[in-house]
């Protein structure tokens, strides 16, 4: 459920008493991009989400994934650090989709965690002048047997001090009333109010996309596909279309049903035709006759416009990789236009482009993560206040500098270690069979003792 569709009645300062700073027109889309990626948004109740949305994340997740490499120097933020990095397909869906996400420290049965939380499950509140969010709203449900609750965090950095207030409502009739702590077993034990001192920096890390808002202007992070909406829509709504057109073109057979009724015979019993189940879907039946020229059944099968439909399709895919400059490609079906191999590097430099600014933030933030969980750990006795920590990222130089990666596989092909088949699945975009059709043949080495 999105969270913020709790606050339709009444805004979240009526409730809360804190203003969020954030303008209706960003807050209303940050509500609709939430219910995009949960696939709820208003139209999938027609038309179901086709997954665009989760090939954009998963293909700049995966090659995140792929390339970043993680060392800890302090035993003490070693296990919380690697298993932040092990989330890091987490972490990118939600710069990608939502815009932003809040790494929140926590210290619990005895050793460092965290929670990562997307924008909309934290609404940020207060910015410095570099960027650095310093103040943020964090809402949480809660579902306790029967009974469902609002938990909120009120964060705020200022001079040093970070302070955190953590309030309760129950929600459990769909109207929020503020409660004690105390009257939920899993929030009981959260201490109200506490702050750390003297700190360097907001106790809580904000990675975000760097794309501009050009929704309000404002420091509130916006994700890949804001301002193309409407595309993500049409995709969705086509692919419906595609899917429907397919189902009404199953085949049909249209009977008389005078065939199919019961007839009483001399000694009272009646017999008739029973439809099996795979009958029952291709049959219709008709009073009367219902047919052309007296026939009793005629079948029917609609001709289908499939190769039209994939094609209106495949062009909103490329429009939404157009506007995104996430690279030809993507997600549209590479095959379905002829491209030349610099065609196909170009779109994938384009894709490189974006996962460098996800790659830099990730680096730049990590370090701010460490450097908050080695000051925990000093604090709570776990360890050195160290946060030495190296971050690299695994075949970025090759894959940056598109002619010496394919320099370094054609040596890798005159080494035998890899195919040609290979090379054209790289750097054309070829799937496996396409590639290897399109491999020229090995020339024939002729002996000159053939010749004679």
């Amino acid at each position: 459920m999105n969270i913020l569709n709790l606050f339709r009645t009444y805004s979240i300062k009526d409730v809360t008493g804190i203003d969020t700073n954030i303008s209706a027109a960003i807050y209303e889309r940050i509500r609709l991009w939430a219910d995009m990626a949960a696939g709820s948004a208003e139209w999938n109740a027609k038309a179901e989400s086709c997954g665009v949305l989760s090939q954009i994340a998963g293909r700049i997740s995966m090659m995140v994934l792929r390339e970043i490499g993680l060392t800890v120097e302090n035993d003490a933020i070693r296990p919380v650090m690697e298993h932040l990095d092990s989330n890091i397909d987490t972490l990118v869906s939600h710069l990608a989709l939502l815009g932003g996400s809040v790494m929140r420290p926590i210290f619990s049965n005895g050793k460092l965690q965290y929670e990562l939380i997307p924008l909309g499950n934290y609404l940020p509140t207060r910015y410095d002048f570099d960027g650095t969010l310093t103040g943020a709203l964090i809402l949480k449900h809660i579902v306790n047997g029967s009974k469902k609750y609002l938990l909120t965090e009120s964060h705020l950095y200022e001079n040093g001090t970070h302070s955190v207030s953590c309030n309760l409502y129950d929600n459990t009739d769909g109207a929020l009333r503020k409660t004690s702590l105390e009257s939920c077993s899993q929030t009981e034990n959260l201490t109200p109010e506490y702050s750390w001192q003297n700190v360097a920096q907001p106790m809580i890390v904000e990675f975000r996309n760097h794309a501009p808002n050009k929704i309000d202007g404002s420091n509130t992070p916006v994700p890949i596909v804001a301002g193309i909406e409407n595309l993500i829509r049409d995709a969705d709504e086509q692919y419906e279309r595609m899917t429907w057109e397919q189902k009404a073109g199953l085949m049909r057979v249209w009977a008389a049903r005078s065939m199919f009724e019961h007839r009483i015979m001399r000694n009272g019993q009646t017999v008739g035709v029973k439809l099996t189940d795979e009958l029952n879907r291709l049959v219709t039946m008709v009073d009367g006759d219902g047919s052309e020229n007296g026939k009793d059944i005629v079948t029917h099968a609609p001709t289908l416009r499939t190769d039209a439909q994939v094609a209106a399709f495949q062009q909103i895919l490329r429009r939404i990789e157009l506007s995104t400059n996430i690279g030809k490609g993507t997600i549209s079906d590479m095959e379905s236009v002829q491209q030349t191999a610099t065609q196909y590097s170009g779109g994938r430099q384009e894709l490189y482009a974006i996962v460098d600014l996800f790659e830099d933030e990730i680096e730049k933030k990590y370090h701010v993560c460490a450097d908050i969980f080695a000051h925990m750990a000093a604090a709570y006795g776990l360890g050195a206040n160290n946060s030495k920590i190296e971050v690299t990222w695994n075949d970025d130089a090759t894959r940056k500098d598109i002619q010496q990666a394919k320099i370094n596989m054609l040596n890798e092909i005159s080494a035998g270690i890899c195919s040609k088949e290979e090379y054209r699945e790289k750097f054309f975009g070829e799937d496996k069979a396409t590639a290897r059709a399109n491999v020229p043949p090995e020339p024939v080495q002729v002996s000159p003792f053939d010749l004679a």
